[in-house]
C-alpha cells in the first residue's frame, strides 16, 4: 500500500493570500496610524470651527453695539435738528418783532417830533397872540405922546407894564427877590458891595431885575451887596463902586 502525503487545510486562507504572501497577515499598524490622524483632524476643524463660531458671535456683538450707537447718534442728530429748527423759528419770530419794534420807535419818534414842533408853535401863536394887546397899549401911549397928553401916556406905559407882568405870571415866570433878601449867588449878579442900613450879605438895590420860571433862572437879577452899617464899598465883578 502506498502512503498518502496529508496537506494542511487553513480555513482562513484563501488560495489567493497564499499565493500573494504565502499566508501572511495584513499591516494593523498602518492602518491605526490613520485612523488617528483622522480623529486629529476632525479634532482640529472642530475647534476651528467653534473658534470661526465666537468670531461671529463677537462680530454680531460689535454688529449690535454700534447698531445701538448708530440708532442713538441718529435719535441725538434728529433732536439736535429739532432744537436747531426750534431755535430758528424763535431766532426770526425775535427779529419780526425787533423789526417791528424798530418800526414802531421810528414811528413814535417822528410822532413826538411834530408833536412837539406843533406844541412849541402853539406856545409860541399864544404867546404872540398875548403881546398883541401889549403892543396896542404901546401904540395907544405912542399916540398920545404925539398929542401932548402925557397923563394918558402915563396911564398907557403903566397898563402896557400890567400887562406885561400879568402874562409873565401866566407863563410862570416870576421876579427873582430883590432888597432885602439874602444875596445868592446862584439868582443874584453881584455889581458891587456898599455900605447900607441893610445887614451884611443882602441886596441893598436893584439895578436891574431878574427872573425865573421855575428853577430855571431866565436872567439873574444884577444887585447892589450891602457891606452893613459902616462898611467899605468895594468893585463888584460887574462894575465899579
Amino acid at each position: 500500500m502506498t502512503g498518502k502525503r496529508q496537506i494542511p487545510i487553513n480555513n482562513h486562507e484563501t488560495p489567493r493570500d497564499a499565493a500573494q504572501g504565502g499566508g501572511a497577515r495584513p499591516d494593523t499598524g498602518r492602518a491605526g496610524a490613520h485612523a488617528g490622524q483622522g480623529h486629529a483632524a476632525k479634532a482640529a476643524g472642530g475647534a476651528e470651527a467653534r473658534g470661526l463660531q465666537a468670531r461671529l458671535d463677537a462680530l454680531d456683538a460689535d454688529l449690535g453695539r454700534l447698531a445701538a450707537e448708530r440708532d442713538a447718534l441718529t435719535e441725538e442728530r434728529d433732536s439736535l435738528l429739532g432744537e436747531r429748527d426750534g431755535l430758528a423759528a424763535e431766532r426770526d419770530e425775535l427779529a419780526d418783532a425787533l423789526l417791528r419794534l424798530r418800526a414802531e420807535f421810528d414811528n413814535y419818534r417822528r410822532r413826538a417830533t411834530r408833536e412837539s414842533f406843533e406844541t412849541r408853535d402853539r406856545a409860541q401863536c399864544d404867546l404872540l397872540a398875548d403881546l398883541l394887546p401889549v403892543l396896542d397899549n404901546l401904540e395907544r401911549a405912542l399916540d398920545a405922546a404925539e398929542h401932548h397928553e402925557e397923563g394918558k401916556v402915563l396911564d398907557g406905559v403903566r397898563m402896557t407894564r400890567d400887562m406885561f407882568v400879568d402874562l409873565l405870571a401866566r407863563t410862570g415866570v416870576e421876579e427873582i427877590s430883590g432888597v432885602g433878601a439874602q444875596f445868592d449867588p446862584q439868582v443874584h449878579e453881584a455889581i458891587s458891595v456898599q455900605p447900607s442900613e441893610h445887614e451884611e450879605g443882602t441886596v441893598a438895590a436893584v439895578l436891574e431885575r431878574g427872573y425865573r420860571q421855575g428853577e430855571r433862572v431866565l436872567r439873574p437879577g444884577r444887585v447892589v451887596v450891602s457891606a452893613g452899617p459902616g462898611g467899605g464899598a468895594q468893585a463888584g465883578p460887574g462894575g465899579g463902586a
